[in-house]
């Protein structure tokens, strides 16, 4: 999943992680030191307040002295007096309290009952002969807790939306950040795809990195272009040159099969050599096609139905298909029209056709599906084949590459079909994508818009 997000996504959603992880960390600890010092204070408060009480006791010999404007309450605490068999002698302790809590000496501790909590403090004091009494400061800690857990609810709901913020924020600036480099991916689209090799990226007003890559990449399409008129101009001059003596070899060999005087075995070579000449009349105007195209020659466009099309390619492959016992069905919710090509669509629908006949199993499938999506015509020609390995997908379009030789050059293929098929969409300012798995079949599945003005190739 990570291989196929942008870099921006991946920057994003590393640092808004790390972020997220740090703001946890710091969250976790800032509650656990708030609690910490809350609670610590509260120690030293209800210790200091018994402190403070204990001044009200006057102890002489064998008895002690309460001064009479004692108050059991101030600030917040409670004060309870015990005797040393832990009886209440003075004081009231708060509702719900723990009656049978026991006495412990200078020992601050949380005594919870139910959802209440309270800090005690117990403070013994000695007189006569081994007589004690017990001082105890009970203050509630209930404000603490309902501020600690108020504040953890408010950070369950706030920390999802503040990271949320976080991420959208960086994506922006990432975004902004990087619109150089989208602008980088935009001009190298267009040069795989063969469209305006004139076009130069504009240079950023600052001299960095970014710069320097575009200025780089100026260079390269600079260099690119001339190779490529070249490349173009030399296939279209030498396929120009080609047909005719290809055209001359295959007029030779039909008239010389037809001749009464040639014995069997002498038809039979020059079949093969009128098969060879074929494919390579074919692979000459595969080639002299794309040529012109990459030259930027106009295509005329018009108002082409799909369907009408498909079922001419299928009846015209109906024989083809039946030797290896393949059905083909052609389904659609309605008539599906778009302005392009006629006779390169044609092309296009034939190459995918024949392709999924060539590598289809005996006894299999061929499921051709055109339908509408808004503005959009989308189509998909899906077999049950061979397939295609993972790793063969990104090289299918490249010209005169075969996924299985042996087999291509048996059915008389040039290695040119899905390259032409990839040009004829993109003349047609389409996409088109595969999905295939080894042994369970492929899929092309290709999308157009329904308008298209007239263009060039």
């Amino acid at each position: 999943m990570m291989k196929q997000m942008t870099i921006k996504k991946k920057v994003t959603l590393w640092y808004t992680g790390i972020i997220a992880l740090i703001l946890g960390m710091v969250l976790v600890f800032m509650f656990y030191f708030v609690d910490k010092v809350g609670i610590s204070a509260t120690e030293e408060e209800v210790s200091t307040a018994v402190t403070g009480f204990s001044a009200n006791f006057q102890f002489q010999d064998e008895t002690y002295y309460l001064s009479e404007d004692t108050q059991f309450y101030q600030d917040g605490v409670m004060f309870c007096v015990y005797d040393d068999n832990g009886k209440l002698l003075y004081g009231t302790m708060p509702e719900k309290f723990p009656k049978q809590t026991i006495l412990k000496s200078h020992t601050p501790r949380v005594i919870t009952s139910g959802s209440s909590k309270w800090m005690v403090y117990d403070s013994v004091h000695t007189y006569g002969k081994n007589k004690a009494i017990w001082i105890r400061g009970i203050t509630s800690i209930h404000a603490i807790e309902v501020f600690m857990t108020t504040s953890q609810k408010m950070m369950i709901i706030l920390y999802p939306v503040f990271i949320v913020l976080i991420a959208m924020t960086g994506y922006f600036m990432l975004k902004r950040a990087l619109k150089q480099v989208d602008l980088i991916c935009d001009q190298v689209e267009n040069i795989s795809y063969g469209k305006d090799l004139t076009k130069r990226l504009p240079l950023p007003k600052v001299r960095d990195e970014l710069y320097e890559l575009s200025h780089k990449f100026n260079q390269m399409f600079e260099r690119l272009e001339e190779s490529f008129e070249k490349e173009q101009q030399f296939t279209a001059d030498v396929s120009h040159e080609l047909r005719t003596p290809v055209t001359v070899i295959i007029s030779q060999c039909e008239y010389l099969i037809e001749d009464p005087v040639l014995g069997e075995e002498e038809k039979e070579e020059i079949m093969i050599i009128l098969r060879q000449a074929r494919r390579m009349s074919k692979l000459i105007n595969e080639m002299l096609m794309i040529a012109r195209g990459e030259m930027s020659e106009s295509y005329d466009m018009e108002e082409v139905d799909l369907i009408l099309l498909t079922e001419v390619i299928v009846e015209e492959l109906r024989e083809q298909a039946e030797k290896k016992k393949i059905q083909i069905s052609v389904s659609s919710d309605r008539d599906v029209k778009m302005m392009g090509n006629h006779t390169l669509l044609l092309r296009m629908m034939m190459n995918l056709v024949q392709n999924a006949i060539s590598y289809g199993k005996e006894h299999g499938h061929i499921d051709i599906l055109w339908k509408e999506q808004g503005d959009m015509i989308i189509g998909e020609v899906k077999d049950d084949g061979i397939g295609i390995a993972q790793e063969d997908i990104p090289k299918i379009w490249d010209r005169f590459y075969r996924v299985d030789k042996s087999r291509s050059r048996e059915n008389g293929g040039t290695g040119l079909g899905l390259s032409m098929v990839h040009f004829i969409v993109a003349v047609h300012g389409g996409q088109i994508h595969v999905e295939s798995k080894k042994g369970e079949g492929t899929s092309f599945i290709f999308q157009f818009p329904k308008i298209l003005e007239s263009r060039k190739g």
